[in-house]
């Protein structure tokens, strides 16, 4: 029986019995990954990368396949089918990335399905070894590297700031300051001018500590003298 099976991993042929093969350890894969972003409620999930990784271990079969079967074939490289995956891939990516209120969500998930795709032909192509150890890296990053991130980096929680103003032009720099005076770090800034009603808005995401009085911080932004309403919200 193992030997039957090494024979099949090591067939550069592609028979119904490899092709079989190979798309089952590419669903092995593909849902290893999709678990994990599925545990955490991320854009795309375990249906979603399993998916990914199957396709594209088909799209390289059928690249490998197409020149077994027609050995005299000339008017084109098939290897083009393979080599789209990673392009048309691109679509799927760019629909994870969500952008609201001047910050993007979903970058990873992209990145995900990205490297999905290249187990996914890694495994079709038959190379086995380095796709399941591009897994197991992949799964490493996300779920250890996260932890020593917010660790390391940013040891604290994501939180939206919001600062309404009376006046159309606030003094942005002077609010970077007092934000940065806190140790509050800065992941992304947007705003909104109202020169009619000589209003602004601007919206801060922020990671701060998890455990802290945000009193101070409150008034040293109020004492700017134009802000009417401040608000920060998880």
């Amino acid at each position: 029986m193992m030997e039957q099976l090494n024979a099949l991993l090591e067939s550069t042929v592609i028979t119904p019995y490899t092709a079989m093969l190979k798309l089952f350890i590419s669903f092995l894969l593909g849902a290893a990954i999709g678990i994990e972003r599925q545990v955490r409620r991320r854009e795309a999930g375990m249906r979603t990368f399993t998916l990914i990784c199957m396709g594209s271990t088909a799209a390289m079969l059928i690249s490998i396949w197409i020149p077994q079967i027609y050995p005299d074939f000339l008017n084109g490289d098939p290897g083009r089918i393979a080599a789209q995956v990673l392009t048309g891939i691109g679509f799927l990516g760019a629909g994870a990335i969500i952008q609201s209120h001047g910050s993007i969500h979903g970058l990873t998930t992209a990145a995900c399905i990205w490297v999905v795709a290249v187990i996914g032909l890694g495994v079709g192509a038959g190379m086995y070894l380095p796709s399941v150890l591009i897994t197991i890296l992949t799964l490493v990053t996300l779920v250890s590297l996260e932890k020593l991130e917010k660790r390391v980096f940013l040891d604290g929680v994501n939180k939206v700031l919001t600062i309404t103003c009376s006046i159309s032009s606030p003094d942005l720099p002077a609010i970077r300051r007092i934000l940065e005076n806190h140790n509050i770090f800065i992941v992304s800034l947007s705003y909104e001018y109202n020169y009619e009603k000589n209003s602004s808005v601007v919206t801060y995401k922020v990671n701060v500590k998890s455990k802290s009085s945000y009193g101070a911080l409150f008034n040293e932004i109020r004492e700017l003298g134009y802000v009417s309403s401040i608000k920060l919200l998880a």
